[in-house]
């Protein structure tokens, strides 16, 4: 039933109105509660319904995933990790946004996520080099820069196991 709900609210969520934008956001608030302190919630069910919804390009929407995936991580019995690669580019994409607010609340919780990342042992790495490369030659200086902070720290942290990935990153920095 979470995901028939939250497909109406991400609806709302791009609706100009005040007072159904409060109104959505009142449940929103509601339904990360539930899911925060839910017992068997299925992130493994939930993860293809944002990653369906990453790419939009509504600001309000965007700030409605965000902070979804944001609440997601907040959760100690979530690992958003596993799932990181159904919404990275998405989020890379969202660097990009006129609206500097969502740029920034984009790069927190982008930061939240590498910051998890240097804390792990075990990491796919390839889905993440790969978007990461994509964007490092980003029309967007913002998201370009990002995109080659992230590299450095993941080449930092994940040692031997990027070794795959050397002529890739190279080429993408150079």
């Amino acid at each position: 039933h979470l995901n028939g709900i939250f497909d109406g609210l991400f609806k709302l969520s791009a609706d100009t109105d005040i007072q159904v934008q409060n109104g959505m956001q009142l449940l929103d608030r509601l339904m990360k509660d539930v899911v925060s302190e839910a017992d068997a919630f299925d992130v493994d069910g939930f993860m293809p319904t944002i990653g369906e919804r990453i790419y939009v390009s509504n600001p309000f929407s965007r700030q409605f995933l965000v902070g979804w995936i944001s609440a997601l991580d907040s959760v100690p019995d979530i690992d958003m990790l596993q799932h990181l690669p159904v919404f990275f580019d998405g989020l890379f994409h969202m660097l990009a946004d006129a609206n500097k607010e969502i740029r920034a609340q984009t790069y927190s919780v982008l930061f939240e996520f590498l910051r998890e990342i240097r804390e792990t042992e075990q990491m796919n790495y390839a889905p993440i080099v790969h978007v990461l490369v994509q964007h490092s030659a980003s029309q967007d200086k913002f998201t370009r820069l990002t995109a080659i902070t992230w590299l450095h720290a993941l080449m930092t942290h994940g040692g031997q196991q990027l070794l795959p990935f050397c002529a890739q990153v190279l080429n993408a920095v150079l």
